[in-house]
């Protein structure tokens, strides 16, 4: 249930976060809360934020999203999660100390129980440690769990900015064990400059639904397209400034050459899962030589999509 409003129809466990692209540190998290608010007879809920908090904060330092808000509130609730609490974050919670917070969980919500994710804090206040948020909620009838840290490898700590990192960094398959399923960019088919048709690599071009969407670093991509329907094709994807044929003034664009499929697209959604990075964008010296290279880009496309 998405709940916007004050609800009083069951005694809750929360967890609180931005939950930005539910990945596998967030899953563990769930799984947690899920477990606790079992044993203690409590409704399992998740409290999140319409938007990034700093977007208020540093209005001028936006943060790029994993997910729109839709996928987010539906992944929570595939993940088991009964209630999704939805807050606005403005001035008045942006000034609410951590009690504050609790009190009105507590109040407005019915919340018994919190499981806090490891380093989490909330409040202006920002209280430093677990106990500290243990010493709050105990006047006011609130469990404090501390959740451990959860790495998927010793080498990299799993989270959303780090997820963000690697994407722009077009490493696809390290961002895709930190999320547990490759990252996905959700658009709309909008008219190009038809160059790839020319050239035999028609394209199809793609602009975000989301303006806040993170987009992965420059260069082409492996890439299984979500099509209308319900059909998935794999496909080859360019993010960058097309340097052979195009201005290195020309803006970026997204364009994706779709195997095995010609019906048209303009005006449609489409989602594209990044499976793997081939490559960097390069100019060329000739239409021929490029051509050459997207055959072969195409073919260890469908190699990477197949094992992927």
């Amino acid at each position: 249930m998405l709940l916007t409003q004050p609800d009083h129809s069951h005694r809750r466990i929360v967890s609180v976060g931005m939950f930005d692209g539910v990945h596998e540190g967030h899953r563990a998290l769930l799984r947690d809360l899920l477990d606790k608010g079992a044993k203690l007879h409590l409704r399992p809920a998740a409290v999140t934020f319409r938007c990034h908090p700093r977007h208020l904060v540093k209005p001028g330092n936006r943060v790029a999203m994993l997910m729109s808000l839709d996928e987010r509130i539906d992944k929570l609730h595939r993940c088991g999660i009964e209630d999704v609490i939805l807050l606005d974050f403005d001035e008045k919670t942006r000034m609410m100390s951590a009690r504050d917070f609790l009190v009105m969980l507590h109040d407005s919500y019915d919340v018994e129980a919190i499981v806090m994710g490891f380093n989490n804090r909330f409040g202006h206040d920002r209280p430093e440690g677990i106990e500290a948020y243990r010493e709050i909620g105990a006047p006011l009838g609130i469990r404090v769990f501390a959740a451990k840290e959860y790495r998927c490898d010793p080498s990299l700590a799993v989270s959303s900015s780090a997820v963000r990192h690697l994407l722009a960094s077009c490493e696809v398959k390290k961002a895709t064990r930190l999320l547990g399923h490759p990252y996905r960019l959700a658009g709309r088919v909008v008219h190009g400059k038809e160059l790839g048709r020319t050239i035999g690599f028609p394209t199809a071009n793609i602009e975000p639904l989301d303006s806040d969407s993170v987009i992965p670093g420059n260069g082409v991509y492996a890439v299984k397209v979500h099509l209308p329907g319900g059909i998935t094709r794999p496909g080859m994807l360019n993010i960058g400034h097309r340097p052979t044929v195009d201005s290195p003034y020309a803006p970026p664009s997204i364009e994706v050459n779709i195997f095995d499929y010609d019906a048209d697209l303009y005006g449609k959604p489409v989602a594209v899962d990044f499976i793997a990075f081939m490559r960097h964008e390069q100019a060329f010296e000739s239409i021929g030589e490029l051509t050459r290279q997207l055959a072969a880009d195409r073919d260890e496309a469908r190699r990477l999509c197949l094992n992927g």
